[in-house]
């Protein structure tokens, strides 16, 4: 499960009258998909020992979670470019949980 803070451009909890989103540059955006990349390493290693569904969850602000989902979209496609998932049997799902407040 992801949360806000997993998420470089999510800066709900830190102004509450300004947008919960900023912009973020090219390199952090990299870095973001990099750090999930580590993540997935791990899961290998746990699916190796035994089979599962990966699915990847975004507990986050209903207005931020187009964009968390996005970025797991993307780090699971960069994945996917570099065979990270081969030896699972299917993609990894990929959804939110909408909270109805910023924290």
């Amino acid at each position: 499960m992801y949360f806000w803070s997993d998420f470089l451009g999510v800066e709900s909890w830190k102004h509450p009258g300004r947008p919960p989103l900023r912009e973020i540059s090219g390199a952090e955006r990299a870095q973001e998909v990099s750090r999930h990349r580590r993540l997935f390493e791990a899961f290998r290693g746990v699916h190796k020992v035994r089979d599962f569904q990966l699915q990847l969850c975004a507990d986050v602000w209903d207005p931020v979670g187009g964009y968390s989902m996005g970025i797991l979209k993307e780090a699971i496609a960069e994945e996917k470019a570099n065979g990270g998932f081969d030896g699972f049997p299917s993609e990894p799902f990929v959804t939110y949980f909408p909270r109805s407040t910023r924290l």
